[in-house]
């Protein structure tokens, strides 16, 4: 997926979600237990102003330094739009390539990386939020964006799995599985007993997982 689609899809997603939040601000969000949909949009907005200050000045930042959301619902969608704004901007004038902080356990410390971040982490809120709403007897939310979702299964399995399965406490997962996309060319062979290696396709895994690849990353 091209850089700036990344952003565009953010963009789009991160707006959907506030509507979405907007209709009851207290509705609960069974997938974020911790927060109401106000609680969702305060956390989300603060990614978005960590992001943008952790790219602007290519150090990491402390979320804690940052000013915090607003209190007032009354003031909490201007300030969450004002950030997301922000955020597109600094990443959409970031070169890609250039060098920056993350926290990718691989190594990438190119600004570009955090656009995949953005995309991916707005799209599974949205999805948050828009379940939440569904479930209160609104429209099912839609189905993740094809690429960003795809590009997240990848985020998953390199950045995060190995660390997760690495924890003190993890038991129970082992063995190969194989994840099929059924609605564009995804495929990703994993082995948990190496801590999420990513294999080359193998003859035949213990577990097969297929789905929309909005339905794997989910």
């Amino acid at each position: 997926m091209e850089p700036d689609a990344f952003l565009s899809v953010a963009d789009v997603d991160a707006r959907a979600l506030l509507r979405a939040a907007e209709t009851d601000w207290t509705r609960p969000v069974p997938h974020c237990p911790d927060w109401d949909a106000a609680g969702l949009v305060r956390h989300t907005g603060a990614i978005f102003e960590w992001m943008a200050a952790v790219v602007t000045s290519r150090e990491r930042v402390s979320r804690r330094a940052l000013e915090p959301a607003p209190d007032n619902l009354t003031h909490l969608s201007s300030w969450y739009l004002a950030a997301l704004d922000r955020t597109i901007e600094v990443l959409g004038s970031a070169d890609p390539a250039s060098e920056t902080w993350t926290f990718s356990a691989t190594g990438n410390r190119r600004a570009g990386w955090w656009r995949r971040r953005l995309a991916v982490e707005v799209a599974i809120h949205r999805w948050d939020i828009e379940h939440a709403v569904a479930g209160a007897g609104g429209l099912a939310p839609r189905p993740l964006d094809g690429a960003v979702a795809a590009a997240g299964v990848e985020e998953f399995v390199v950045e995060f799995l190995p660390g997760l399965l690495a924890q003190e406490g993890i038991e129970g997962l082992d063995g190969t599985f194989d994840l099929h996309a059924t609605d564009a060319p995804l495929e990703c062979s994993l082995d948990l007993d190496a801590t999420g290696l990513v294999l080359p396709e193998i003859a035949k895994a213990d577990t097969a997982v297929r789905g929309t690849r909005s339905d794997l990353l989910l």
